[in-house]
């Protein structure tokens, strides 16, 4: 006599969920967003800095500078203030994603399904939400100093565009150095040696010309003077404005894709 044996039950595969950057982008960023409007300080520290700064230097350098360059300080100088407040910006960013390490969020994040993009765009995207409420307010404040944009709508959407292009580049570099140093301590001690030196070795607030002539080749061709050139040469409705915004788009591109891969790198080393 014979018996059929059972067969054996088969357990349906669970299905894993697929991350998708973008859905888990849009949601960090709305965190991240919520977490900005706790901090008023931290808005207001973005806005209120470069504005001292613009102050500062415009009482100071005004004069000299106008002799020099043969126009208004105002107009030369506003692109630098914003591109020093998207270093501020930045600073912050930094600062963030140190915080969401030590306090346990990253572990969280990196135990779920997510994408390993997400957590660095998700900070990045809030903090260009930053960064354009700071252009918004430095532009009318660069008015009462001179500043113009007289190239029309198009070179008016172009100049904040590149200005937020060089923030994105700027958070996310900063956002892996976050990842990567862990402490709010070296953080701080890191992009403080990037930021001054990047910032006042260029011709954001001086003419090339007013440097040595040995560091004037660096000065006139790091990221940061080529941005400002653009800025300018938008600012200004320059005839010859796409030689300049062609080399600060090709600067900031490649800066945005090789500071991501390095903050997802960051991101996937974090303990």
């Amino acid at each position: 006599m014979t018996t059929t044996a059972p067969a054996p039950e088969t357990v349906a595969p669970v299905a894993r969920p697929h991350p998708s950057a973008s859905a888990d982008t849009a949601i960090l960023v709305g965190r991240h967003l919520r977490l900005m409007s706790r901090r008023p300080a931290s808005i207001i520290g973005a806005v209120v800095l470069p504005l001292i700064f613009a102050t500062m230097f415009y009482v100071v350098f005004g004069t000299v500078v106008e002799r020099r360059i043969g126009s208004e300080y105002g107009q030369y100088l506003l692109p630098a203030v914003i591109l020093q407040a998207m270093l501020f910006t930045a600073m912050s960013a930094a600062i963030l994603s140190v915080e969401d390490v030590t306090g346990g969020m990253i572990r969280r994040l990196r135990s779920m399904a997510v994408s390993p993009l997400a957590p660095v765009l998700g900070l990045v995207g809030a903090e260009l939400t930053r960064a354009l409420l700071t252009i918004a307010i430095l532009l009318p404040a660069g008015a009462l100093m001179g500043f113009r944009l007289g190239g029309g709508v198009l070179a008016s959407i172009g100049f904040v565009l590149i200005a937020l292009l060089f923030a994105a580049v700027v958070c996310t570099g900063f956002v892996a150095i976050g990842f990567a140093a862990g402490k709010v301590d070296t953080v701080q001690v890191i992009t403080n040696v990037i930021f001054f030196p990047f910032l006042l070795v260029s011709n954001a607030f001086t003419p090339t010309e007013a440097f040595p002539q040995w560091l004037q080749p660096f000065v006139a061709n790091q990221p940061l003077s080529r941005t400002a050139d653009a800025l300018r040469a938008l600012a200004a409705s320059d005839a010859a404005l796409a030689r300049p915004v062609t080399i600060a788009v090709l600067w900031l591109s490649g800066g945005f894709v090789v500071c991501v891969a390095l903050a997802a790198r960051a991101y996937r080393r974090t303990l």
